[in-house]
């Protein structure tokens, strides 16, 4: 289980709040796109950040060819966050309780016997997730089944990897558990109830943002989280646009600096981020960088 599971999870719940018509052309300004070559006013090689989505669809991860000559071109891989064994590691122990509690302890009796029904139709067992907090359930029950874990962000890594690219985190795995770690246990247990209340629709969510993604519409995956979010629990929807999208965005933004100032990077991120007056694309823009749709 990784992070960026955890996010798609958490977006498709929220987004199921409400109804789930497509985003239509012309709602959002934002051209379609999730290829941009960056130019750094250095003058040095460009750079290329790709939006991403954390899907195992066939279509999706059947790169396109610009996408896939930008990667190839580029000698440096960068991602949210290397999902190396320690990453996973550090994943897995801070989604648990440490301190002797569990999740019994934490959860309604009402709550936990919904939580432990739901949990069981995904064959486990109470020993598999007596440990687990509230937020790590979430990505069990809010994110996409896996048939095959190969996940595009995994794809990305493991090709940079296979081709011997020198890879970069924008984040590391303590940063961005963080955000959901730091959740008050109100909070996390109202994002649980979200949750189940939403889970038999979230096939539709899943391929309503997928179905956005594959016509590069970035823009309509901005249109989707906002119009949602707005339905959602007021104070669950702060905290995903302020701290999860927002907070990431200008902490993301800082770090490419010096890769950009080096050139020939290929840098990809969650398709979420681009978009927006807040997105990584205008904030690399004021910060005096090139940046134009390549596909």
């Amino acid at each position: 289980m990784n992070i960026r599971h955890l996010l798609f999870g958490i977006l498709a719940t929220w987004l199921a709040a409400g109804s789930i018509p497509q985003a239509t052309a012309g709602e959002t300004a934002t051209p379609r796109g999730i290829l941009y070559e960056v130019r750094s006013p250095t003058g040095v090689a460009p750079s290329f950040l790709f939006g991403t989505i954390h899907s195992e669809d066939k279509r999706v991860l059947d790169l396109p060819v610009p996408v896939r000559s930008a990667f190839e071109a580029s000698s440096n891989v960068a991602l949210e966050v290397v999902p190396d064994a320690s990453a996973i590691i550090k994943a897995m122990v801070t989604m648990a309780y440490t301190d002797g509690r569990r999740l019994r302890d934490v959860l309604p009796e009402d709550l936990y016997r919904e939580t432990a029904t739901a949990l069981g139709t995904l064959g486990m067992t109470e020993d598999a997730f007596k440990d687990l907090k509230p937020w790590a359930v979430v990505t069990l029950l809010g994110s996409p089944p896996s048939e095959t874990g190969e996940f595009l962000d995994m794809l990305i890594y493991r090709r940079a990897a296979e081709d011997g690219k020198r890879i970069a985190g924008l984040e590391t795995m303590a940063e961005q558990l963080a955000v959901f770690d730091e959740l008050s246990e109100t909070d996390q247990i109202a994002l649980l109830r979200e949750t189940l209340a939403s889970r038999e629709r979230l096939p539709l969510i899943f391929d309503a943002l997928i179905a956005a993604y594959l016509e590069r519409d970035v823009g309509g995956l901005q249109t989707l989280s906002e119009r949602y979010l707005a339905e959602s629990e007021p104070a669950l929807a702060a905290i995903f646009q302020e701290v999860v999208i927002d907070a990431r965005n200008l902490r993301m933004a800082e770090r490419m600096a010096s890769l950009l100032a080096e050139g020939g990077w290929f840098i990809a991120i969650g398709a979420l981020h681009l978009p927006g007056d807040q997105g990584i694309v205008e904030l690399l823009r004021r910060r005096g960088h090139d940046v134009t749709i390549v596909f």
